[in-house]
């Protein structure tokens, strides 16, 4: 279902079928699209109405094979009625916290009149996608106040991706190694946790962030290259790419015009886990 453009990242003949993760660079927000084995899967939707949805235009996605938003933050739900406006979308999943928030019901309208299939995300929930990939709903132990963020695991076949969002440090249980790290909350020094990524001990360690501003902490990402990982921001870098056949993985980046097209890849290294 999914149609796309490829990007030169190619593994040699006779390795599995890969998959590309691009943390999509959206400013101060988020929207991670997984691509494997012709399916097409969009994890936010970014901050900004155009954004994500002229990254999807730009290579020629048409239409979603899933679409997953893991919390109200407006950095992840601005763009979800353009995507939902320019692409096909076969199955929506949501938080189910979003009745407090007026824009919300034009989501809810647009599933009813297209009749889209809508669930919410479960602990524990495991969505295969393609041929060697899931998608997991972490379980979290949630003390005191709701918990309403999904922390989200990508797994293909032996590389691990962790979709932190606002919270830092979530009681979590991950008895599998986690190679790369999508960071919370932008960088802030408010949503790292030393110890917590010191347990992790990602390899690499991505910032969605934005141009304007402050950019994320400068003890956040010092912290971070202190636990081994290689950082990379989207206000540096452009989208970071994450290409993998399962066994081991490649990182780059790409930036775009307005358009939507791209205009410049960088291969930065190809590496196994662990």
């Amino acid at each position: 279902m999914c149609t796309t453009i490829l990007l030169l990242l190619v593994f040699s003949p006779g390795t599995a079928e890969e998959t590309t993760i691009h943390v999509i660079d959206v400013g101060t927000g988020d929207a991670v699209l997984v691509e494997t084995a012709g399916t097409c899967t969009l994890i936010d939707a970014g901050p900004e109405r155009n954004t994500t949805a002229a990254y999807l235009t730009g290579h020629n996605i048409t239409a979603l094979d899933l679409f997953l938003v893991t919390s109200m933050d407006p950095g992840k739900t601005g763009g979800i009625l353009e995507v939902m406006n320019r692409t096909v979308v076969y199955d929506y999943r949501d938080t189910g916290t979003g009745q407090v928030y007026p824009y919300y019901g034009r989501v809810l309208e647009k599933i009813e009149n297209e009749s889209i299939p809508h669930s919410s995300l479960a602990a524990g929930d495991i969505m295969s996608i393609g041929n060697d990939a899931s998608i997991e709903v972490v379980p979290v132990n949630q003390t005191g106040m709701g918990y309403d963020e999904a922390v989200l695991k990508i797994s293909v076949g032996n590389v691990s991706m962790l979709l932190l969002s606002q919270n830092g440090s979530p009681d979590i249980s991950l008895p599998d190694p986690i190679q790369i790290l999508r960071v919370p909350d932008h960088g802030s020094r408010e949503a790292y946790d030393a110890g917590f990524i010191h347990r992790l001990k990602p390899e690499v360690a991505v910032i969605s962030v934005g141009r304007t501003g402050k950019g994320p902490n400068k003890a956040t990402v010092m912290g971070l290259e202190a636990a081994g990982a290689e950082v990379f921001q989207t206000d540096i870098r452009g989208t970071i790419l994450i290409t993998t056949d399962g066994e081991k993985y490649t990182t780059g980046s790409t930036r775009t015009s307005p358009a939507g097209s791209i205009s410049l890849i960088s291969v930065i290294e190809t590496r196994p886990p662990g």
